[in-house]
């Protein structure tokens, strides 16, 4: 069975709106300028639909405004003890600007590589790692051709979260994969915890704590996150997790369809409408400003309905009263505190 044909789609959000205002119908026949405009007033439509305000009923309640549930995927982070020369490793670049391809001689490479620096041990040479491509390959930044040989990744204890992370949600844990066969999680702390713990000891193991921190920038490219462990690694491990999703602008036939679905295609054409109309009428109507917040709250009702909103984690006990009752209380002195999403 095909997808519903009651989705909106890029398409139908550009010539709806071009339309609003009083663009040709033929898209084609639009200006340079027509075309800049409406690309802009999509964009702010999308974010201000992805990241909605308050709703008066939600304004009236003391709520906070609505997290969509349809914008927290569950994902998969590989985090790996560094690449080091021992591991032999050789590589190979081919260049085309403004980006060097290095092709490795086996499986070295994982997606929170990106951002690291790769070392060619004979040169001495350092490039940074623009994207990963496959377990083999990635793409790092400037020209590498000349360059061959032994390649090490050092991760400094610090794995590159995905572009469009927007933060931890749910439980806020990393949980290993079921191969791992370990039952409990990494739980959420702060840099400066992990700091502390690794004054005392910087060996790695096993992570029992992360914490989520901001990548560095220069202005050139939006900023990044990345997740700090501790203990580091001392092998290749995949966790599980959940993230708010940042969504990208909507691309006619590359990235056509907007998060939400049929649900809430209508909310979305009018938040690009009420968008156009503060913009570009200049008339102090609010027409399509009231009929978005209108369907934004229904959008909120459905999401909250048919949702991930309520999570039940089971019975809430220590474990004092079974048979390990007098271990199970000592533990609560080395026990981790956790609240509001943050362990200490």
């Amino acid at each position: 069975m095909s997808e519903s044909t009651l989705q909106i789609t890029f398409t139908e959000l550009e010539t709806e709106t071009g339309r609003f205002l009083g663009y040709d119908r033929t898209v084609g026949n639009w200006s340079a300028a027509q075309v800049l405009d409406l690309a802009a007033i999509l964009k702010r439509g999308l974010r201000q639909f992805y990241f909605p305000p308050r709703t008066p009923s939600q304004l009236a309640r003391g709520e906070e405004a609505h997290r969509w549930s349809f914008l927290r995927p569950r994902a998969t982070l590989d985090i790996w003890d560094d690449l080091i020369s021992d591991d032999a490793i050789t590589a190979t670049a081919t260049y085309a600007s403004p980006v060097s391809t290095v092709t490795a001689s086996g499986a070295a490479f994982y997606p929170s590589m990106e951002e690291k620096s790769l070392v060619f041990v004979t040169s001495g040479s350092s490039y940074v790692i623009d994207s990963y491509v496959s377990a083999t390959q990635v793409k790092v930044t400037g020209d590498a051709s000349a360059e061959t040989g032994v390649i090490t990744v050092d991760s400094e204890d610090i794995f590159t979260l995905p572009w469009d992370f927007g933060g931890m949600v749910g439980d806020g844990r990393f949980k290993f994969d079921n191969s791992e066969n370990r039952i409990s999680g990494i739980d959420l702390t702060t840099d400066v915890k992990i700091g502390l713990l690794r004054q005392a000891s910087i060996s790695a193991g096993t992570p029992y704590l992360a914490a989520i921190v901001p990548l560095t920038t220069a202005g050139a490219q939006g900023q990044r996150w990345g997740a700090q462990f501790y203990p580091p690694p001392n092998d290749v491990l995949t966790l599980h997790y959940r993230y708010y999703i940042l969504p990208g602008a909507l691309v006619d036939s590359t990235a056509e369809y907007p998060y939400g679905s049929v649900p809430h295609s209508e909310a979305i054409l009018e938040s690009c409408l009420a968008i156009a109309e503060i913009r570009e009428k200049d008339d102090a109507t609010t027409t399509h400003r009231e009929r978005f917040m209108e369907l934004l709250q229904g959008s909120i009702d459905h999401d909250r309905q048919y949702g991930e909103t309520v999570q039940q984690y089971g019975y809430n006990g220590d474990n004092s009263d079974g048979p390990d009752g007098p271990a199970e209380q000592l533990s609560r002195h080395y026990s981790l505190l956790q609240y509001d999403g943050q362990t200490w």
